[in-house]
């Protein structure tokens, strides 16, 4: 599956918006989560300029084209990167979010169901 610049852009700023609704922040503060957590990315402006450029020398840009009919290779990129990706959004977020919830919490920034994520790690 290929996603065009345009699409890669609309599906990080959707994360985005799922990520300030799922612990309650505003929408900038959430792209820098998301540009710094997930992407390893300095900032949003960043982020976007990356997913514009040809180069794919950050791995993790990939993941902007995680979406649920994506192919399993995306899911499995995420699970490797979890963990990681879980401690950073703790560590650099003041909201409190309990270590049971943040896995799922990431999981569904990319509009997957939980359930589904383990069936498409599991194959």
């Amino acid at each position: 599956m290929s996603l065009s610049n345009e699409e890669l852009l609309s599906n990080i700023k959707r994360q985005a918006k799922r990520l300030s609704k799922s612990i309650n922040i505003p929408l900038r503060q959430a792209q820098s989560v998301l540009s710094i957590s997930v992407y390893e990315c300095d900032n949003w402006n960043h982020l976007r300029d990356s997913l514009k450029s040809d180069s794919l020398d950050n791995q993790l840009l990939l993941l902007s084209a995680l979406q649920p009919n994506a192919d399993s290779f995306l899911y499995k990129l995420l699970d490797d990167n979890l963990t990681n990706i879980s401690l950073i959004i703790k560590r650099n977020n003041s909201v409190d979010i309990p270590e049971s919830a943040i896995t799922e919490m990431v999981i569904n920034m990319f509009g997957i169901d939980i359930n589904n994520f383990k069936e498409k790690i599991n194959k």
